[in-house]
């Protein structure tokens, strides 16, 4: 089993993201989130993959078809809470601009909210995600495109990285709407 710390480490090249967890791009975030504005997440899934297409290499490229984006997950009950999973709505957008497959590959655990967790507490979440069983052929081999809206440590990107690579994954690299600057 990692440690927190190496949990942590995931390359800054391997992450794409469109800007800093600041206004205006905080705000479009917590509304596609929190008010359910799905068409706003629509939006930031397609521009978001224009950007990583270019940051990847992944468009119009003959190695395109070994390629799927895989959203990290929301948990069950908090989707069911707040009537969205933000994170798919951008990653379906993301995956039908670069014309990829869509896998909902893995299933997080509930725990407690990221937003309520300190950067150690995030750091020492460890297992929270799991591959689903009937994913387990469509990530072997491929290059995965995980999608999220923020990355703050790293921490959730770096498990889940390690799961789908655990899985079978060639390659795993990540889209994220927005960074929070440490």
């Amino acid at each position: 089993m990692q440690s927190p710390d190496e949990v942590a480490k995931f390359e800054t090249a391997d992450v794409c993201c469109l800007g800093l967890y600041t206004l205006p791009l905080s705000e479009i975030v917590l509304a596609v989130k929190k008010q359910r504005w799905s068409r706003a997440g629509t939006a930031l899934g397609k521009v978001l993959a224009r950007k990583a297409s270019i940051q990847f290499g992944v468009h119009d490229c003959a190695g395109a078809q070994n390629w799927i984006v895989v959203p990290i997950p929301t948990p069950f009950l908090r989707r069911v809470m707040r009537g969205i999973d933000h994170s798919d709505i951008i990653a379906s957008a993301f995956a039908n601009e670069l014309r990829f497959p869509l896998r909902r590959a893995l299933w997080q655990r509930f725990g407690r909210t990221q937003k309520t967790l300190n950067r150690s507490g995030r750091l020492q979440r460890l297992q929270r995600f799991a591959l689903r069983r009937w994913h387990v052929k469509s990530v072997l081999g491929k290059n995965v495109i995980l999608v999220d809206d923020i990355r703050t440590t790293g921490a959730t990107l770096s498990q889940a990285t390690q799961v789908l690579l655990n899985a079978g994954a060639t390659r795993v690299v990540a889209a994220v709407v927005c960074v929070v600057e440490k």
